[in-house]
């Protein structure tokens, strides 16, 4: 599967079928989740945090403004 990679002020507005799969997803429970496939992680040096991610956001931000 190829990697699709977007910009943040790129990133397409989900769609109402989206919408609705992710509703139906959130109603099962994790149980019925098959999660065979998923590689597991075992670095999680180059991880961030929520707040670290929001603030390196606002930094890019600030930087394009500034071009």
């Amino acid at each position: 599967m190829a990697i699709v990679r977007f910009r943040e002020d790129e990133i397409p507005p989900l769609t109402e079928e989206e919408k609705a799969e992710l509703r139906a997803l959130a109603e099962r429970p994790e149980s019925e989740i098959d999660c065979s496939e998923i590689p597991e992680v075992f670095d999680f040096s180059n991880w961030m945090t929520v707040q670290e991610f929001e603030a390196y956001k606002a930094e890019r931000r600030k930087q394009a403004a500034s071009v």
